[in-house]
């Protein structure tokens, strides 16, 4: 059986919510729970927690770090950043993912369980493809490296920050990587909640 993994997380959240109506998006209520109660649950074994941007959501723990990135609003690359700036003694590993994730669970354990032999990383990843950035295992030194090659973080894109990266994609089925944009969004993952 393998060691435990060593890992920081870093939680964003403070996205605008716009298709939301502009709501305090990590705030919202799922199934009973806040929505950004299950990515929190997720990474809660993590040495040091780091939660970016501002939330009224309760279930943030108080052993987390709380930062905001500046200037506020100005994009996830620059959170991300604000959040590696925030952790004062690395671990191995950084999780990166954003507030509005149900499935943060199932997506945490196969990025755990994935080998990432000598990569940068492991990312989830659609089936055609395409790679959620904010559901990522980073080695942290690789992302520290990012940011400093990234330079100002301000309103640039997660691609910006990670593009340059040598990530292992690990396809995950939609379940897993969807996430919260819409209010339909939030009545499906209702339902599937309610299911489960």
């Amino acid at each position: 059986m393998s060691a435990p993994l060593s890992f920081d997380a870093i939680v964003l959240v403070g996205g605008a919510g716009s298709r939301l109506g502009g709501v305090d998006k990590a705030a919202v209520e799922l199934a009973g729970r806040s929505l950004v109660s299950r990515p929190l649950e997720a990474v809660a074994d993590a040495r040091t927690l780091v939660v970016v941007g501002d939330t009224a959501a309760g279930e943030i723990p108080a052993r987390a770090v709380r930062v905001v990135e500046d200037p506020p609003g100005s994009g996830p690359a620059a959170a991300t950043v604000a959040g590696l700036r925030a952790v004062e003694e690395q671990a191995e590993w950084t999780y990166v993912l954003a507030c509005d994730l149900p499935g943060a669970g199932c997506a945490i354990q196969l990025l755990a369980d994935a080998d990432p032999g000598e990569s940068d990383g492991v990312v989830l990843t659609e089936p055609d493809g395409r790679l959620q950035w904010l559901l990522g295992r980073y080695r942290s030194i690789a992302l520290y490296d990012a940011a400093e090659r990234l330079g100002d973080p301000t309103d640039r894109s997660m691609r910006a920050l990670l593009a340059e990266l040598d990530l292992t994609p690990v396809t995950a089925p939609e379940e897993v990587w969807r996430d919260v944009d819409t209010w339909a969004d939030h009545e499906q993952w209702t339902r599937t909640l309610g299911a489960g």
